[in-house]
């Protein structure tokens, strides 16, 4: 049985969340640890696949499913009558040490909310369970670690000590 550990980095749209995710990417990768991204499509009219593309073609000509497969990459198209739940999408993260969940809010693993000033309140305020550490350009609060935007190394530092050297927040499958 595989144990990898799943974080969600939470926020409002246009708080960062992506450029703050690419650099821990980059931090805990480097470090030797291999991290997934799941990330949810909230938006229905988002195309993912080109139009133009065989599989673009194949998919919108009536094949439920399309699957892209290469020596080094891996493609899977496919509509779909209802979402998928998050359980069921972590088969694809088998032997994985961290996994970040962008956009999934509302789930029973630890969060790290990532907060501009600018866009009103912090989502901690409204609610959202789990929330173990802040990464913001705003005045620090008390209760929670907080980092600034330009602390990301200890940001990554953290993730390091409390998610991936404990089994207190890994998922076995």
């Amino acid at each position: 049985m595989v144990t990898t550990a799943f974080l969600s980095i939470v926020g409002r749209k246009g708080s960062g969340k992506s450029d703050v995710l690419s650099e821990l990417i980059s931090h805990l990768s480097a470090k030797g640890f291999r991290v997934g991204v799941l990330k949810r499509l909230t938006r229905e009219d988002v195309e993912i696949d080109e139009p133009g593309t065989d599989t673009y073609q194949y998919r919108t000509g009536g094949a439920e499913t399309v699957v892209l497969a290469g020596k080094k990459r891996l493609a899977l198209f496919s509509n779909l009558h209802e979402e998928i739940p998050l359980k069921n999408l972590f088969q694809f993260f088998e032997g994985f040490d961290l996994v970040f969940l962008e956009g999934y809010v509302q789930n029973e693993f630890p969060k790290i909310e990532i907060h501009k000033k600018e866009l009103g309140e912090l989502l901690l305020t409204e609610q959202v369970k789990n929330v173990i550490a802040i990464c913001s350009d705003g005045e620090k609060r008390a209760g929670v670690p907080h980092f600034l935007l330009n602390e990301l190394n200890q940001l990554a530092s953290l993730i390091e000590q409390q998610i991936l050297k404990t089994e207190d927040f890994s998922s076995a499958y």
